[in-house]
């Protein structure tokens, strides 16, 4: 079985495996697909494509063209750049060239990576609303705290009235950041940034990813984005040509959460027993609901096993942009509420004091 040793990340701005991005590989496979279809040898498709590619994702075709003339598999030249070919683009080439179906297999991969940008397309839309919301709102507040803060203050301290409780919270909270603001704001992105790293390491995955899956906000979106994952690849990799075992141990790699890849691996390692797929799976119901295992229970009854994964993967795609709409939705009148309670003490802080003077004045 091969190993992914890729790091991903749902929330990245483009998907990139060792430095290249998913776009140039969908362009690469299907090129490659087309012009072998066309009858062009390995070697003249790989220098055709090299000549349309730029930078560094050129020359390491040169390099994998310059192994295939030497007399290497394609697949082997591939095996080379794990870091840039994940281990289903290198199944799928390996299957082709042992079953002379090659160009199907590239078209094939081409079409699953396609998929694959358009689902994290979708994630990364559904989490970009609130996360530009969040970062306007603290560089707001940060604004306020070292800037308007420290002219008003000074105002209320002066008066000679008993102030409420906001506006003496409001005062100290100036005086605080007057005296250690430059501490605090760099405490607070030091703190971001050590809370981003950790939920990027190996050891935080059973925390973080079990926080992802059981959160009410966003677990809809974590469940329909690893299952449609795992069908459309599972899906993908059986109609290249792989066994179901072998399928199944690759499809492992493609997830990104920690559950999903342990019970897929769980999964792998059972299905030598002979017991169909569909068994297994309901092992996991807990992550792989009831229409899961019944449909792919139905595909292996009736021989169409790809045809009822494509189908999986086609409706949890689509549940996967319904999530992200119902997300988007159910955190936007959160972040409202609280702005507007934020803005509320400050008016709140402002206006009681000066209406308490105008009031004695009359």
């Amino acid at each position: 079985m091969l190993k992914n040793k890729t790091k991903k990340s749902a929330f990245n701005i483009e998907i990139n495996i060792g430095g290249f991005s998913l776009t140039e590989k969908v362009l690469f496979a299907k090129n490659m697909a087309v012009m072998i279809k066309s009858g062009l040898t390995i070697s003249d498709a790989l220098d055709i494509t090299a000549d349309s590619m730029s930078g560094k994702f050129k020359k390491i075709i040169k390099r994998i063209q310059e192994s295939v003339e030497s007399g290497n598999k394609f697949s082997d030249s591939l095996k080379e750049y794990p870091k840039i070919f994940p281990p289903l683009f290198i199944s799928a080439v390996f299957a082709g060239e042992t079953s002379g179906s090659l160009e199907e297999n590239l078209e094939h991969a081409s079409e699953q990576m396609r998929k694959e940008k358009e689902l994290s397309g979708k994630i990364k839309g559904a989490m970009l609303y609130p996360i530009v919301v969040l970062i306007a709102t603290f560089a707001l507040g940060m604004a306020i705290s070292f800037f308007v803060l420290p002219q008003i203050t000074p105002l209320f301290e002066g008066l000679n009235v008993k102030l409420p409780v906001t506006t003496r919270g409001l005062i100290w909270f100036s005086h605080l950041v007057q005296n250690h603001g430059f501490i605090l704001f760099g405490g607070a992105i030091i703190f971001l940034v050590g809370l981003v790293y950790i939920t990027r390491q190996k050891f935080s995955y059973p925390t973080t990813h079990w926080l992802l899956l059981n959160s009410p906000v966003i677990k809809q979106l974590v469940r329909n984005a690893n299952i449609a994952r795992f069908c459309r690849t599972l899906g993908t990799l059986l109609k290249s040509g792989l066994t179901i075992s072998e399928a199944v141990g690759i499809t492992n790699s493609s997830l990104d959460n920690y559950y999903y890849k342990k019970a897929v691996s769980d999964v792998a390692d059972r299905l030598g027993s002979g017991t169909p797929l569909s068994e297994h799976l309901k092992r996991h119901e807990n992550l792989f609901p009831k229409l899961v295992t019944r449909m792919i229970h139905v595909g292996e009854q009736s021989g169409k096993l790809e045809d009822s994964l494509y189908y999986l993967a086609s409706f949890y795609e689509e549940e996967v942009d319904n999530s992200a709409k119902t997300m988007a939705t159910a955190i936007e009148p959160v972040l409202l509420i609280g702005i507007g309670l934020v803005v509320g003490f400050l008016a709140l802080s402002i206006i009681t004091p000066i209406y308490s003077i105008t009031g004695n004045l009359k």
